[in-house]
């Protein structure tokens, strides 16, 4: 796992990534062949690709990015699950996950609650609550970790969290068979 605070210095592209106009953009669910095939088409790529490049080689190792955000707000979490191919996993019953993937905290304003929670072993049937690493939801904060291990949303009981959410994944899942954007 890796946590970088204060993550993003350029200041302009900050302001973008917290505009309103970039999170109205963004759509549910998004599929990106990478840098080594295209030159980003949005704000959301430009910064997975500045992420990716910095911490790691993938060219040539991964088929590309699933991205999306998330908007919780008092009232919400998300229970634990494991990032996967969904599409594959409704349809036919087969579990692919990625390895690799990041969190990324645009915005946390009065923020109470709402920390991402991961548990040390894969099995999601069985998380021991004292072996869970718990990360509060800090603005500018990235982290990377093992999506295949469960994870959820801790309640929020006041305030609004913004999050970007990538997976590198070794081929283009099933779910973006007939789309890049779901």
């Amino acid at each position: 796992m890796l946590v970088v605070d204060n993550f993003i210095k350029d200041e302009i592209f900050l302001d973008e990534l917290r505009s309103e106009k970039f999170w109205n953009s963004v759509g549910q669910l998004n599929w990106w062949d990478g840098w080594w095939n295209g030159d980003p088409r949005n704000i959301c790529e430009q910064f997975i690709k500045n992420v990716w490049k910095q911490f790691t080689s993938l060219e040539n190792k991964i088929a590309g990015f699933e991205y999306w955000s998330n908007i919780h707000q008092t009232g919400d979490g998300l229970n634990w699950h494991v990032d996967k191919d969904e599409k594959l996993s409704k349809e036919k019953k087969e579990i692919v996950m990625p390895n690799i993937g990041l969190v990324y905290y645009a915005i946390s304003h009065n923020l109470e609650g709402g920390y991402l929670e991961i548990a040390n072993s894969p099995d999601r049937n069985n998380v021991d609550p004292s072996k869970i690493e718990r990360l509060r939801p800090i603005e500018n904060r990235l982290i990377m970790f093992n999506p295949s291990f469960p994870h959820r949303v801790s309640g929020i009981t006041s305030g609004k969290r913004r999050a970007i959410i990538v997976n590198a994944w070794p081929r283009k899942p099933y779910t973006f068979q007939d789309s890049d954007s779901i």
